[in-house]
């Protein structure tokens, strides 16, 4: 799965505020796409942004002192590029959208689409926070018809699959650990598209299938990092989930069944990974295996061990020397 990341705090520490954005522009534009940005030279420059794809759908995730984004003649001549861009507006303040011709103020939480064959830029406050999701002509025209006529129109943030989608980008930018579950790709994937198009307004038969699936995809996803939160607590259990997430307990179990993997096995690798983890850093030497076991949602030593043994072949303390070993000869 790609991955990148675009990050200020990485360039080199000897170079001046203005060439720390020219070199992040620079790689900004070259790695990821065609555009031409701007920034406010009143205060330091500051920018991350990162692109994660999820099977058919690119997402974006930028936060910093970026206050212009846009697409001129020059980049669309010099880049060929006909996808749809949907725009949503994740930080505090008021973003503005030119496109085709129109005008457009974004609150927080609010989106808007862009034709990327065609120019248009945003602009915002001197720091600003941002979602760009990526899809293909075809992906979009086969859900949404009518997507050309609806770029350039606000989509405010009060209307419930545009709320909806910007929680779920949420979630998956504090999560960012979701996008390595390759089980986990394809339903955030097909999500994605799915409330992009209940967003945008998709047609009656194609918005009935994308909302029983979006919604139930979205469901999942809430799951999953529900789990992911809770799973260092040993009295963690499925009504644990269902009540965060106002569900059943049935509802999460088939959910998560669904896919193949239940909610034990789910918790049981999620703390065995960490041990793992533990017991392979040096700053976690004076632990005993009893005091790892805890920590990461075991209840009893001789349990951990066991399951410990069976996934890695090992025990506990035979992987911790081993790994002492290992990393001696390298």
């Amino acid at each position: 799965m790609q991955r990148l990341v675009f990050a200020s705090d990485k360039l080199p520490a000897d170079l001046d505020d203005a060439a720390r954005f020219r070199r992040w522009r620079d790689l900004y534009t070259t790695y990821y796409f065609n555009l031409d940005t701007s920034r406010p030279e009143d205060r330091p420059f500051s920018a991350r942004f990162e692109f994660t794809r999820f099977g058919g759908v690119g997402v974006g995730n930028f936060k910093g002192t970026v206050n212009r984004v846009g697409r001129t003649p020059h980049e669309v001549a010099a880049d060929a590029n006909d996808n749809f861009c949907l725009f949503l507006d994740g930080g505090r303040s008021d973003i503005l959208s030119v496109h085709r011709g129109k005008e457009a103020v974004l609150g927080p939480g609010s989106a808007i689409l862009f034709d990327n064959s065609q120019p248009g830029e945003v602009r915002g406050a001197a720091e600003n926070a941002w979602f760009a999701l990526i899809l293909s002509r075809p992906q979009l025209l086969e859900l949404v018809p009518n997507a050309e006529d609806v770029t350039a129109v606000p989509l405010v943030a009060d209307r419930a699959a545009v709320r909806l989608l910007g929680r779920y980008l949420a979630i998956l930018a504090a999560t960012p650990e979701v996008a390595d579950d390759s089980t986990l790709l394809a339903h955030v994937g097909q999500t994605l598209i799915d409330l992009i198009a209940l967003a945008l307004g998709a047609g009656r038969d194609a918005a009935a299938t994308a909302g029983a699936r979006g919604l139930r995809s979205a469901r999942l996803q809430d799951i999953v990092a529900e789990i992911m939160r809770g799973f260092p607590d040993p009295a963690f259990n499925p009504s644990d989930v269902a009540r965060k997430l106002h569900v059943t307990q049935r509802y999460v179990q088939k959910l998560l069944h669904d896919t193949g993997s239940s909610f034990t096995e789910r918790v049981l690798e999620l703390r065995l990974q960490k041990a793992r983890g533990m017991l392979a850093s040096e700053r976690h030497d004076r632990l005993r295996v009893q005091e790892i076991a805890s920590a990461c949602g075991f209840s009893g030593v001789s349990y951990f061990n066991r399951c410990f043994r069976r996934r890695f072949g090992a025990s506990p303390t035979q992987y911790r020397g081993a790994d002492r070993t290992r990393a001696s000869l390298e």
